[in-house]
């Protein structure tokens, strides 16, 4: 089965939903009815990354897609991304095999959208006051000189109208689904063509999360493996965490994100948050991860409560705000397909003991799971080195798993040693 592209080019929809105003990119403002069917793409653009940046007669071109996906009321909304053809040609097993890419931290301002930004290197948007970089290049890029074809969802409310709702992991993992559906539809290859899920820090809880969805929600994609690196499994565990680091405005998204999906925990922060605590959050909506960090870093949540608790505090008291953390946890279901987990032993912004766990869950589930604990020894806590490094350094064994996975080979699994 293949799906059907609606329409190609990048001229604007005729019409609009309201809150599409502030979206300045036409690309991204959808129809004013989006098509129902998740997966469905709307619209796609030729575009140019590092890699390639003579068009799409070269190899390793790219195509940015508007498609549909759903929220988490099965409201269908449109979400951006990007298909990148492989640089190379692939030389493993069977036909070119195609892994989702679900992007790490961005920040909330549509601005901070992957797929958006010269060469999709980075953003600099000057009226918003707003600096993204795209550092899941790395990623990419490995992966297409290895021959396989990539696709990065922007996620919903990146780029697109509305808020961008940062660790909501069903959403993420639908944007992640709809986007393999999508992406395979603009390669022009069949929706049981081989794929993969990868993803580190909020990606790598938007990969785990697709991985526990697929068999529900998108049986027909051929899915072989997920690499999951430092996922937010736990939110409740989390969020005490990046609390007082230099990356505690990604808090603000968190909040941002879930009060605009569910009224009870908008008015239990509205209850508690004092002025400040409102100016960090309308900060928040309006920035990337390094306006955070340059503006927020280190804030203490105590000093944005009317009761001078901090956020996991006022969480843990009042079930209008811990209910909805505990919705988003991971390792409730199986996963379709052997998964790698991976998690620095000193990670300071995500903690390895709750991944730790979600192994130990899905091991539960009968799956097969490979744990990677990365030992890099503790660097300035707080400031979220010992969050990137591992990133980095465990990019050849995450992609190297990915390839065999792909190349038939089987799966290594370490549950009851981790």
């Amino acid at each position: 089965m293949m799906r059907t592209i609606l329409a190609v080019g990048a001229a604007p929809a005729t019409a609009a939903p309201a809150e599409a105003s502030s979206v300045v990119d036409p690309f991204y403002s959808p129809p004013a009815a989006v098509p129902a069917t998740p997966g469905t793409v709307m619209r796609t653009q030729p575009t140019q990354h590092l890699f390639n940046v003579l068009g799409p007669d070269f190899p390793g071109h790219a195509t940015r897609m508007l498609y549909t996906t759903l929220t988490e009321a099965d409201d269908p909304v449109a979400a951006s991304g990007t298909v990148i053809e492989p640089t190379r040609p692939w030389s493993g097993k069977g036909p070119t095999p195609t892994v989702v890419i679900a992007p790490g931290t961005r920040g909330q301002a549509d601005s901070c959208a992957p797929s958006q930004g010269p060469l999709m290197t980075g953003n600099v948007d000057l009226p918003e006051q707003t600096v993204a970089f795209n550092y899941d290049l790395m990623s990419v890029y490995w992966a297409t000189t290895a021959g396989m074809r990539v696709i990065v969802p922007d996620y919903i409310g990146l780029g697109t109208p509305g808020i961008h709702a940062y660790v909501n992991t069903w959403e993420s993992a639908r944007a992640v689904l709809d986007g393999a559906r999508a992406g395979l539809a603009v390669a022009g290859v069949p929706d049981d063509s081989p794929v993969g899920f990868y993803g580190y820090s909020q990606g790598g809880g938007a990969a785990a999360g697709a991985a526990e969805l697929h068999a529900t929600y998108a049986p027909e994609l051929n899915l072989r493996g997920t690499f999951a690196g430092a996922p937010p499994a736990d939110l409740e565990v989390v969020m005490p965490a990046v609390d007082r680091s230099s990356i505690v405005g990604v808090l603000g998204y968190a909040v941002n994100g879930f009060a605009e999906r569910d009224p009870e925990f908008a008015h239990a922060i509205d209850e508690v948050f004092n002025d400040r605590g409102r100016a960090f959050l309308a900060d928040a909506a309006a920035s990337c991860i390094i306006d955070s960090v340059l503006t927020q870093a280190f804030t203490d949540s105590r000093t944005l409560t009317t009761t001078g608790e901090s956020f996991a505090e006022v969480s843990e008291r009042d079930p209008r705000i811990s209910r909805v953390l505990a919705a988003q946890r991971l390792g409730r279901a199986p996963v379709t397909g052997p998964i790698m987990i991976s998690n620095g032993v000193h990670d300071d912004i995500i903690p390895a003991s709750q991944a730790t766990q979600l192994g130990r869950d899905l091991c539960g589930h009968g799956g097969t799971v490979s744990y990677l604990a990365n030992l890099t020894p503790p660097v300035m806590p707080g400031w979220g080195i010992n969050h990137g490094a591992p990133m980095v350094g465990d990019l050849p064994t995450s992609m190297g798993y990915m390839v065999d996975r792909f190349n038939g080979a089987p799966a290594p699994d370490t549950c009851g040693r981790f």
